[in-house]
């Protein structure tokens, strides 16, 4: 029903739109922005947006190389 490329692709998308997320999360809050237990500043958004695009990219790798 479901292959491992679909799997990959879905992954990727989510992935994709997290990378977004964190690409836009500094026009609409000012960093740092202190949460309960957690404090993102602007460095830590830039190291979570660059491992959420190489993640991304990595996805659609994987589905581009898997046959079915």
């Amino acid at each position: 029903m479901f292959s491992l490329k679909n799997w990959y692709i879905f992954l990727a998308g989510a992935a994709f739109f997290h990378t977004v997320s964190h690409a836009l999360l500094p026009y609409y809050f000012d960093l740092p922005l202190h949460l309960k237990n957690f404090s993102l500043t602007y460095e830590m958004n830039q190291y979570i947006l660059a491992g959420s695009g190489a993640l991304t990219i990595l996805l659609l790798f994987l589905a581009a190389k898997t046959k079915r």
